[in-house]
């Protein structure tokens, strides 16, 4: 597993030890290789190759198994954590602590010393109609809501970003791509440090928020061609409009797919062009330039 493919369950292990009150300074990652553990920096997370306790070595700290293969066959005075991967408990082996298993497969000899197994059992996701409808309708009233105020409150906002995605759109999608990516990447980085892991958390919700925000300049757009002289009302059947259509495209393979990241990011990109619609977009235009 590269650093890259790690990320999103390396942020899931920065979170479960910043709530468990550990501290992420002392944390050792492994991503290839084989590595003999005989001491830990108080935390040790296998992101890939493999990497073994051997027998009769005893390590303080707690290990989390994210990808690859952990092979315990000494002493951890500790927990032991497999998010993913593989993880092999032999027949010499003691954890004092618990060995949580999440995902990933796991082999406990029955001769080790374990303080205890415990696996975790995910509950059955519900996919009925009544849950996908609310869900929808949701999701509707808020970014309905929203445009409505906007169209009514703010009419020149967000016309301005409706006009760079209508006018650039090329533009916007490069713009977009380029920044949700960054700032995704920054905050990613950024949640590896205790003392910054609020502010990631506050920058990713406000990502989403711009994500939304653009939605909703979409579904004004779609409502501007509608027969109705009535802007709010308009926007919030084109938003309504919106919806439905980027739920269907949610349903073709990969096409769908790459065609709603291509809106998030065209409206992303729209978004911060206009400095959230406050200043109309206009390229830059190169000197003698026909």
């Amino acid at each position: 597993m590269s650093p890259t493919e790690a990320i999103p369950l390396l942020i899931v292990v920065l979170l479960m030890i910043s709530i468990g009150g550990g501290d992420v300074q002392d944390m050792s990652v492994t991503f290839q290789g084989d590595n003999n553990v005989d001491s830990l920096a108080d935390i040790h997370v296998v992101a890939g190759g493999t990497t073994t306790v051997p027998e009769g070595a005893t390590v303080d700290g707690d290990i989390y198994v994210i990808g690859g293969t952990a092979a315990i066959e000494g002493t951890i005075d500790g927990d032991v954590t497999l998010l993913n991967g593989n993880l092999s408990v032999r027949d010499a082996a003691t954890v004092t602590g618990t060995i949580q298993t999440y995902s990933g497969s796991a082999s406990v000899s029955s001769d080790a010393s374990v303080g205890a197994v415990s696996q975790f059992e995910a509950p059955t996701p519900s996919s009925s109609p009544a849950q996908r409808i609310g869900a929808f309708l949701l999701q509707f009233l808020v970014l309905g809501g929203f445009g409505w105020w906007l169209v009514t409150r703010h009419p020149l906002v967000i016309e301005n970003v409706g006009t760079a995605i209508t006018e650039h759109a090329l533009v916007s999608g490069v713009v977009g791509s380029l920044g949700a990516t960054t700032l995704l990447v920054l905050f990613v980085y950024m949640a590896f440090t205790l003392i910054l892991l609020p502010v990631a958390i506050i920058g990713l919700f406000a990502e989403f928020l711009i994500i939304l925000y653009g939605q909703t300049v979409f579904g004004y757009l779609i409502g501007r061609r509608l027969p109705t002289e009535r802007d709010g009302v308009a926007t919030v059947a084109g938003i309504a409009a919106f919806l439905l259509i980027f739920e269907l495209l949610g349903l073709v393979p990969y096409l769908g797919g790459i065609t709603q990241l291509l809106v998030a990011f065209v409206g992303f990109g729209a978004v911060l062009n206009t400095y959230f619609g406050l200043q109309r977009f206009e390229p830059v235009a190169i000197p003698g330039g026909s």
